[in-house]
């Protein structure tokens, strides 16, 4: 219980992240499409890396492994392939979000034998399985919608982020007095 709460910061960096990350989207909506591409790149490692680091605190389980796996793959086929991304990029981020919402979703079911009603995760992973739904349903919606729609879903899910965090702190407030010397 107590490394829940321990890494609770890890989580608002990613939310903070991927705020950041929406808002640049928003404030600079016309990007190339390479920019967008390497943008998307850069996000989907760091949150592979943040995964793989919650996996490793001993917090995340074998659903962070899989997150940190497939983030921190997308990644590297952003960066070593980015024309093939590029060509792909709207069935790379919807299969992407969508495949990370399942293992935040399963991965809140888990947590809530831990937490008495936790429902932040899980909204986060309802956020990512919309959005990738979505995106499928809406293909020619084009690369400025895809700009705003990363952008709001960036924004979404960092707001979800935050506030697993800031319900990780509180449990680590409550856990930390309680341990034995």
């Amino acid at each position: 219980m107590e490394s829940l709460g321990r890494y609770w910061w890890l989580l608002a960096l990613r939310g903070v992240v991927g705020i950041l990350f929406g808002i640049l989207f928003f404030v600079w909506p016309l990007p190339s499409l390479a920019t967008l591409v390497l943008l998307f790149g850069v996000w989907a490692l760091f949150d592979g890396c943040a995964a793989f680091a919650s996996a490793i605190s001993g917090r995340g389980g074998v659903y962070s492994v899989v997150e940190g796996i497939f983030g921190v793959g997308i990644a590297v086929l952003t960066f070593w392939r980015p024309m093939i991304t590029a060509l792909t990029l709207y069935g790379v981020v919807a299969a992407w979000a969508v495949v990370m919402g399942i293992f935040k979703i399963v991965s809140a079911v888990k947590l809530r034998h831990v937490i008495a009603n936790e429902v932040w995760l899980g909204l986060s992973g309802a956020v990512f399985v919309i959005f990738g739904v979505m995106m499928v349903a809406l293909p020619a919606a084009g690369v400025l919608a895809l700009v705003w729609f990363i952008g709001a879903f960036a924004i979404a899910e960092g707001a979800m982020l935050i506030g697993l965090s800031l319900r990780m702190r509180r449990v680590a407030s409550v856990v930390a007095p309680l341990r034995m010397p």
